[in-house]
């Protein structure tokens, strides 16, 4: 896991000095590699790590493209950091809590079978289709 998290955070830190958006969201999944491969081997039903694990790939994202962002050829105005920084700790809270509700609610409800299976991929791949949208939308 280590070997894969240090390729995954050499490609970040090329993907910016090189300026290419394209390969960020390749290291973003590097880096959740380790973390997902964990999750195939536990045989705990639900792990109440995934929101802030979520919360910081959201977080080393966004400050990813920030940093892109920054050394544009327009200057932000004053007070866009703040506003910005302040946004961010609040997605971030958001990712948290939302997804710690979410595995409550998952605990109580306990669904099994495999149309909740299916729709649960379904759901993954959407999310994964939402993530690639935007990431495309901001490099286009």
């Amino acid at each position: 896991t280590l070997l894969g998290t240090a390729l995954a955070a050499a490609l970040l830190v090329g993907a910016l000095a090189l300026r290419r958006p394209a390969a960020i969201p390749v290291a973003l999944a590097l880096l959740a590699t380790p973390y997902v491969a964990v999750l195939a081997f536990e045989q705990e039903s639900l792990d109440a790590r995934a929101p802030v694990a979520a919360a910081l790939l959201f977080l080393v994202a966004e400050l990813a493209y920030w940093s892109l962002d920054v050394r544009g050829p327009l200057a932000d105005e004053p007070g866009t950091y703040l506003r910005r920084v302040s946004l961010l700790a609040l997605l971030v809270l958001g990712t948290i809590v939302g997804g710690s509700a979410i595995l409550a609610l998952v605990a109580e409800v306990r669904a099994v079978g495999t149309a909740f299976d299916v729709l649960g991929a379904v759901a993954a791949l959407g999310a994964l289709a939402l993530l690639a949208f935007a990431a495309r939308r901001r490099t286009g």
